[in-house]
């Protein structure tokens, strides 16, 4: 048995052992995970799309506008995992389409601050929005074992502790 699996089955059933002989039931989780988050992530993207932004442009904006006081290009690089270079062509383009501004750090002027514009703000909310909209469609699609089993496998990828009281719910939720 491999250390994430002994990992995964200390979290999803600390004491128990029950999950052990489970190894079809992990993969099911992990599988009814993947299938949640793709279908997450499809929405967005079709939304940022329909709204004219590209879905790496949507992610460099949200990144962007949830920074406290702006983003650096090279922690933007590295949030959206891409090049540094890349990530500056756009920022670049982001600019160009008034959706942040680009300032010198006032600590190292080498160093740029990118930050969201009111025109960059207003685009988010309504792509915001509409995902709402489609997010809603999309929890009424799932059912209450495919949330549960979803949500136990997002629980462990983020490194919720076995024993807190959000874990004990989530399986409570399970083991209904």
């Amino acid at each position: 048995m491999s250390d994430a699996m002994r990992a995964y089955l200390e979290w999803a059933d600390p004491g128990e052992g029950q999950r052990k002989r489970e190894f079809q039931s992990y993969v099911r989780n992990v599988a009814e995970a993947r299938y949640v988050m793709r279908r997450v992530l499809r929405i967005v993207e079709d939304r940022a799309k329909e709204h004219d932004l590209e879905p790496l442009s949507h992610q460099a904006l949200l990144q962007v506008y949830g920074a406290d006081g702006g983003i650096t290009v090279s922690r933007l690089a590295a949030r959206l995992d891409i090049a540094a270079a890349f990530a500056s062509r756009l920022v670049r383009r982001l600019e160009e389409s008034g959706f942040v501004t680009r300032t010198p750090s006032e600590i190292d002027k080498r160093v740029i601050i990118v930050t969201a514009t009111k025109d960059g703000i207003e685009k988010l909310s309504a792509i915001d929005d509409d995902v709402h909209r489609h997010i809603a469609l999309l929890q009424h699609e799932l059912s209450a074992d495919e949330k549960h089993m979803a949500l136990l496998i997002f629980a462990f990828y983020v490194g919720l502790e076995a024993n807190s009281p959000a874990a004990r719910l989530i399986r409570a939720g399970i083991d209904r």
